[in-house]
């Protein structure tokens, strides 16, 4: 049986957490994901004035996998609350947790505000890792570097 490439395995979570986002060196991101977990147990939610029985919570867990992405370099990058994003019908990506942009209203921000073109600083693409809370853009010339972390 062949085994899954960490990039691989990142966009199989179902659920995943950002952990931290920084600039290691200059224009170096690096990002760490932890993989969210439904839970066996059950609680009961409460919102204002209502009460939802039998709810099963999202975890980071022991058996949790973490991950760590990172770009040597970017163009571009945005973090949004995933709370204010919709879905576009005219975006055509593949991958799940981590997608690969085709053509994206990011892909479009980048050519109304840059003067990045696929002659300098050569071809790019948009990246986008779809978490729980947040969801992270990046434009780069080149694919991240994506390794399991931790335990």
């Amino acid at each position: 049986m062949e085994s899954s490439s960490p990039l691989e395995e990142l966009d199989s979570c179902k659920y995943l957490y950002l952990d931290s986002i920084s600039e290691p060196e200059t224009n170096t991101l690096l990002l760490v994901f932890s993989e969210g977990i439904v839970s066996d147990r059950t609680e009961t939610l409460v919102i204002g004035d209502a009460e939802i029985p039998d709810v099963r919570p999202i975890e980071v867990t022991a058996v949790s996998r973490h991950f760590e992405v990172v770009w040597d370099s970017y163009i571009s990058y945005a973090v949004r609350n995933e709370s204010y994003c919709t879905w576009d019908r005219e975006e055509e990506w593949s991958g799940n947790a981590f997608r690969v942009y085709s053509k994206s209203k990011f892909l479009d921000f980048i050519a109304g505000g840059t003067f990045a073109r696929a002659d300098y600083p050569g071809p790019f693409v948009h990246y986008e890792i779809l978490c729980s809370d947040h969801i992270i853009d990046v434009a780069s010339e080149h694919p991240p570097t994506v390794r399991r972390v931790g335990a």
